[in-house]
């Protein structure tokens, strides 16, 4: 028997292939890999040879379905023990558009799921905590006129005249009249849809604030909406799902639809699932360099406010991740999900990215320089890195401090370039 256990587990090794973020996955090219998220092709250079690595992302992903083969991914060395949902409510902020979270993760739930025990306990708490922030932004309740048809004592609407004569006439209960009318409610498709969905993740919002008590603050937010959504019904089928569909004028509404058919979906397959199935996991992706981004503007942002601009998109070098500007400091700002560079020199294109930055007129006028030319003499303005660090002493090294006052050291023979480190919430040992 324990031969058996030993050949099952060998098995299994072979037929998913367990990875860190960049780790080398394979040197042969195959055209196979050519459509994996989670890998990407690289080129020999000094460091390491040409093949296929996994990249920023971590996840779960089907190779080649027929034979069973699969690919996980987990956080890379130094980041292991990363909290990721801690980051991702941090995410929520500075007022981003809804949609550009879901730019951060993907679930593919059409595709068989994948044994995965390493990646257990992440992507469902995500969708749910995604769901709930997104529908706690959601100011007003949409109403809309909804049809019922009724036996009523007096008229109202119209008589169905064929239902009316056979359940009342035929039955001489001529005290009642069968009517179809319209009625100005919450209670249309929209919000019953999300209704249902917030009682779906209402068990595992609770088993999750068990787990991590520092959680809590979603179960307060779930109490509260379904407080909003209390004069609604959670009645909806199947068929009712596909049809309803969001509104592009209502942002919040359009991604509270399409999170809650995801969860729909999703929890209900979980909840109900075998004990046999508990370390399997739907296939999805989630960007953790994209993740950590937002993680940082979501600190930057409680902090310094409108002082911080996101992804500044008109200038000739790129799109710098942050710029800060006041009336006494200027700098470019610009996260990396790269922990090494706590005791390790800056790549030579993050420098190159950052001067490059620092010389565009286009982002200088927007900084506070608007006389500048092609001529004029450069102002120095700052380029600080902001990088990953995992540790117990979690906090938002922004707040209640000027910017200037964290970069008080700078890179060694390197001219106004600063190194800030950005404490990651990592998982409480249990």
């Amino acid at each position: 028997m324990p031969g058996e256990i030993c050949k099952q587990l060998k098995k299994m090794c072979k037929m998913v292939c367990l990875l860190q973020e960049h780790d080398l996955f394979s040197k042969n090219p195959d055209s196979r890999y050519e459509k994996l998220k989670l890998v990407e092709w690289k080129r020999a250079d000094d460091k390491q040879p040409s093949g296929y690595y996994a990249s920023y992302k971590i996840g779960a992903e089907w190779i080649d379905e027929k034979e069973g083969k699969a690919i996980v991914v987990t956080p890379k060395r130094g980041m292991e023990n990363i909290n990721v949902l801690e980051m991702f409510m941090q995410c929520f902020t500075p007022d981003l558009a809804v949609d550009s979270f879901s730019q951060i993760y993907s679930v593919d739930l059409d595709k068989p799921t994948i044994d995965a025990p390493a990646l257990k306990g992440i992507i469902g708490p995500l969708i749910a905590i995604h769901f709930l922030k997104v529908v706690d932004r959601i100011k007003y309740l949409k109403k809309g006129y909804v049809r019922h048809s009724e036996n009523l004592k007096k008229q109202k609407g119209h008589i169905k005249i064929l239902e009316n004569e056979r359940t009342n006439i035929a039955m001489k209960r001529y005290d009642r009249i069968y009517c179809d009318y319209d009625e100005y409610s919450l209670d249309i498709p929209e919000n019953r849809l999300i209704k249902k969905a917030l009682l779906f993740i209402r068990r595992i919002i609770g088993r999750l604030v068990m787990q991590r008590p520092e959680l809590n603050k979603m179960k307060l937010i779930l109490a509260k909406n379904l407080t909003r959504f209390e004069n609604v019904s959670d009645e909806v089928n199947v068929r009712e799902v596909v049809r309803v569909k969001g509104n592009k004028l209502f942002r919040e509404y359009q991604e509270a639809i399409r999170l809650a058919k995801i969860i729909i979906r999703y929890f209900d397959y979980n909840i109900n699932k075998s004990g046999d199935q508990e370390d399997k996991i739907v296939p999805f992706t989630l960007d953790m360099s994209l993740l950590y981004e937002h993680y940082v503007y979501g600190l930057l942002y409680e902090a310094y406010h409108h002082d911080i601009t996101y992804q500044y998109n008109k200038g000739k070098t790129g799109y710098p991740d942050f710029l800060y500007r006041s009336e006494n400091y200027k700098a470019i700002l610009d996260a990396k999900y790269i922990p090494k560079y706590q005791g390790e020199p800056l790549d030579n294109y993050v420098i190159r990215q950052l001067s490059g930055y620092s010389r565009d007129l286009t982002i200088l006028k927007y900084l506070g320089y608007p006389n500048l030319t092609e001529t004029s003499h450069v102002p120095d303005v700052p380029c600080i890195i902001l990088y990953p660090t995992e540790g117990n002493n979690y906090s938002n090294p922004f707040l209640h401090k000027q910017l200037e006052e964290l970069c008080s050291k700078s890179v060694i023979e390197l001219s106004q370039f600063y190194k800030i480190s950005i404490p990651i919430p990592i998982l409480k040992q249990r």
